[in-house]
């Protein structure tokens, strides 16, 4: 197996990384980085497909466990988009997203909504 010196160069930094920091990705606060890892994952799959679309042409000759290596990556990332995409219409995969008060700044806004008379009150206290 060859690899660049530049790929070999990141991997080193992304060792020296994580022995800087001990507990690895944990988070304190629950939100693990799998999204992440997968998204890095998912890069280094597309520039090795590109890498990989050229250096064959049509007619290169491949050995049959080459080749079945090909068609069982291909499947295994067709078949997680598949499941994914299902889990996402189907409000499986919830999209971690800061809450944040929604403030009017419109001073129009927020004087109409304070102008409820005595009668509007009782009726929405009543319901």
């Amino acid at each position: 197996m060859k690899i660049s010196k530049k790929r070999l160069t990141e991997i080193i930094l992304q060792e020296c990384e994580m022995m800087d920091n001990p507990e690895g990705s944990y988070n304190m606060d629950g939100i693990d980085k799998e999204g992440q890892m997968a998204k890095r994952q998912l890069h280094d799959m597309e520039r090795y497909a590109r890498e990989l679309s050229e250096m064959l042409t049509d007619t290169t000759q491949l050995e049959s466990w080459v080749q079945a290596k090909l068609t069982k990556a291909a499947d295994y990332i067709k078949t997680v988009k598949h499941y994914v995409e299902y889990g996402m219409q189907e409000g499986a995969y919830d999209q971690v997203t800061s809450i944040e008060p929604i403030i009017s700044t419109d001073l129009d806004d927020m004087g109409a909504s304070m102008d409820t008379d005595d009668e509007e009150m009782k009726n929405i206290t009543e319901e």
